[in-house]
């Protein structure tokens, strides 16, 4: 296993299987497991399987299952390394500094330089920021009404109008021309790729942090004419992607929150702590993620939208709400009167204002219903007929409280009666809970649904036994026919090994772990077999019955070479001999039946 045992079984337990794959399809228990439509195929009825007991997965259509990884592998597309990072960053845990794999072990280490390039690029950035280079910086802060306290606290810089200033200062810190475009704080030159310039110059910086403190990324803003992007952002790296970070949120460290204020922007969120709002994050970028929600959740279960009031933002709120909801966060979304985005409106009109708009933020089917409300012209009747019906879809599929709460709001907005309103949305059909969204299909990993063949079918049962108990492995390994030559599929011999090495130790295997260090494409056959575990009812006469029909099945094949063979030879005694072992094949397989 090429990460310590102790450490996966903290991973483990910090990504509970159901909690995970309830982010991508909805799960509902029956006969004590969970079960849900399959996200790596289409399909009508539940073939797609969780036990929680066991925390693996199975799916009895197309096949797939295993541990979390292996969803993990197969629902982002991420090689093993890679979704165990994912995990691990879902979790907020640090890679462990005694992995046993020796290409692991050198990427953890470039990963840390990364992180310490960082980290001395923000002390650099905030020395100029500081230094008499510094002054049009400073300068833009006085004017955006951001005082040297706050600027501190959000640990921000300033790059130097110069090609490569922090090219030739981190170089002179030990660090390489490889590493720090790694990081992204330099780039190679477009025309001669030997020369190396810094990504940000001339620009504000604003480092991005993680929950745990660490420098993972920069923001960079232009202060001053109209040369540029208004912001230029470090791209994904080794250690950084946006989907998975907010910004400011490890400003949230130890406060007790009942709930996020969420903006677009890095200067929203710095001045509304500068106003004493000091719950206010960003994402980076306005499409909301479901990892971002992940990471909020874990500070307050209410996140209150507070997007510019263009259509960008209107669009990405009406998005984002539903990606909330299937986070399990509630939404409230904060309307903001006359165009202004939160930072204009809270140094035109101070903090109390602003709370004001936060205490009369708008429900997510509020905030439906009126975007819904603004699409139309309400001033002819065409227009309100298009607002109801639409809107009675959407109540249409609340349940019936919550839809109650709302039929009153469309008759005001539509000026069509409560009752037809109430008719209208028992007609409408409700939204299923695929087009919802969350139990969507992962087409990116879909494989075609297969039945095994009969010989897969015999090894997968014949794991499973091995599976079932540390006595019933005992008792089949000792049965004269069995080996691990009998398994023929993928993986199946090794992880058979695996457990004859852990039972021969005295001790029960943790499926859950041994599954989960399972790197290649046999996760899915492993994953099937221990699916079957619960349908065994004695499994060492299971194990008999299996090793009987894989050795038939091995014969049944050299019949029909031999068949094939003596055809073909001239020999007469070469031919006798071959005649001999088909017969003798035969014979043994009638005194198994």
């Amino acid at each position: 296993m090429a990460f310590p045992e102790a450490w996966m079984n903290d991973l483990m337990a910090r990504n509970e299987i159901v909690s995970v794959i309830s982010e991508y399809t909805h799960l509902a228990p029956k006969g004590g497991r969970m079960w849900g439509l399959c996200p790596f195929h289409p399909e009508k009825q539940a073939s797609f399987t969780v036990s929680p007991d066991k925390q693996l997965f199975h799916c009895f259509s197309c096949k797939a299952g295993g541990s979390v990884i292996q969803f993990i592998m197969q629902a982002e597309n991420l090689s093993y390394g890679e979704a165990v990072r994912f995990l691990a960053q879902r979790a907020g845990m640090e890679l462990p500094n005694e992995v046993d794999d020796a290409k692991l072990r050198a990427e953890k280490a470039f990963r840390d330089r990364l992180y310490q390039a960082n980290r001395e690029a923000a002390k650099f950035f905030h020395k100029t920021l500081l230094s008499d280079q510094g002054l049009p910086a400073r300068q833009y802060l006085l004017r955006r009404g951001i005082d040297g306290s706050t600027a501190v606290r959000f640990g921000l810089g300033y790059s130097p109008n110069d090609w490569d200033a922090l090219f030739k200062y981190m170089t002179g810190l030990g660090f390489t021309r490889d590493e720090l475009i790694a990081a992204g704080l330099c780039i190679k030159g477009r025309q001669d790729e030997k020369k190396t310039f810094d990504f940000f110059h001339g620009r504000l910086m604003i480092p991005i942090i993680s929950a745990s403190g660490t420098v993972l990324a920069f923001g960079g803003r232009i202060i001053e004419g109209d040369d540029g992007a208004k912001y230029m952002n470090t791209g994904d790296t080794l250690i950084y992607n946006k989907r998975h970070n907010v910004y400011a949120i490890n400003m949230m460290k130890g406060k007790k929150l009942d709930e996020l204020i969420m903006v677009e922007g890095y200067m929203d969120v710095i001045s509304l702590h500068q106003h004493g709002v000091d719950n206010a994050v960003a994402s980076l970028g306005t499409a909301l993620t479901s990892q971002q929600v992940r990471l909020m959740s874990r500070y307050a279960k209410r996140v209150v939208y507070a997007y510019d009031g263009d259509s960008a933002g209107q669009n990405a709120m009406l998005r984002g709400v539903d990606i909330l909801k299937e986070g399990g966060v509630e939404a409230r979304v904060l309307v903001i009167p006359g165009g202004d985005d939160p930072d204009e409106y809270i140094r035109k009109y101070g903090r109390d204002a602003f709370l004001k708009l936060r205490d009369s933020a708008l429900t997510a089917v509020q905030f439906k219903i009126e975007s819904m409300a603004k699409a139309q012209d309400l001033g002819t009747a065409d227009g309100r007929q298009t607002f109801a019906k639409n809107a009675c879809s959407l109540l249409a599929s609340l349940d019936p409280v919550e839809r109650d709460r709302y039929v009153r709001l469309v008759s005001e907005r539509s000026g069509i009666g409560v009752d037809v309103i109430r008719q209208q949305c028992g007609v409408a059909k409700p939204a299923s809970a695929s087009s919802a969204g969350r139990d969507r299909v992962l087409t990116g990993s879909f494989r075609r649904p297969g039945d095994y063949e009969k010989r897969e079918r015999s090894e997968i049962m014949l794991l499973s036994c091995l599976m079932a108990s540390r006595s019933a492995a005992a008792a089949i390994v000792r049965l004269p026919d069995y080996s691990t030559k009998l398994f023929s599929l993928e993986g199946l011999a090794d992880f058979a090994e695996k457990l004859e090495k852990v039972h021969s130790a005295g001790k029960e295997a943790d499926l859950r772990l041994l599954i989960s260090s399972i790197e290649g494409n046999s996760a899915e056959k492993v994953g099937s077999a221990a699916a079957g575990v619960d349908d065994l009812v004695d499994p060492v006469e299971t194990a008999k019955d299996c090793i009987a029909a894989i050795l038939n099945e091995e014969r049944e094949t050299r019949i029909r070479e031999l068949s094939a063979l003596i055809e073909a030879e001239t020999d007469p005694k070469k031919r006798g001999e071959l005649l001999r072992e088909q017969m003798e094949l035969v014979m043994k397989m009638r005194g198994n039946n």
